[in-house]
């Protein structure tokens, strides 16, 4: 629904960055009027263009709430290749010197979400924990000793371990 839209000349120092809103700046060198080119600045002044909508515009948004891959996957877009990410980027791999402990999971038949999960966990990492709950990772998976998530809440990150525990309870 179109709420308003607002038409002013711009200046050539001007950028238009409208925060929730879309704009448009085209600088129009040649414009063709009746077949007959003539230059833009005799037939057509420069406009900044800002329309506001009654919803956020996103490019990448089709019927997910979120942009992207985050929150528009499910349970089983989730692989092996994830995990390894995943275990690579949070830094895991640096720490523990090896995948063994991330191959393990996998090879027991643990579903690659559930065991990001063990490591969001652990990590404190609450967007990705906020990510895969909505995704369907089960929040009562059990790692090599039987540990749930819960009980990993926080161990690398304990200002966080109050939060993931909530996270986790309210996901059951």
């Amino acid at each position: 629904k179109l709420q308003h839209a607002v038409f002013a000349p711009l200046k050539p120092y001007e950028m238009s960055a409208v925060t929730s809103a879309v704009s448009c700046r085209a600088p129009l060198r040649v414009s063709a009027f009746k077949g007959k080119a003539v230059k833009a600045s005799k037939a057509v002044k420069a406009a900044r263009v800002a329309v506001t909508t009654s919803a956020s515009w996103n490019p990448f948004a089709q019927n997910s709430n979120k942009a992207g891959i985050v929150g528009s996957q499910g349970r089983e877009d989730y692989e092996a290749e994830d995990v390894e990410y995943y275990f690579n980027y949070m830094g895991i791999l640096a720490d523990e010197g090896s995948n063994d402990r991330m191959d393990a999971l996998l090879n027991a038949g643990k579903h690659p979400i559930d065991v990001i999960l063990l490591f969001a966990a652990a990590e404190g990492d609450v967007p990705k924990i906020e990510e895969i709950l909505e995704a369907g990772a089960d929040p009562k998976v059990t790692d090599m000793d039987g540990k749930t998530p819960m009980d990993l809440a926080g161990a690398n990150n304990p200002v966080k371990k109050d939060l993931v525990v909530e996270m986790l309870q309210n996901a059951m």
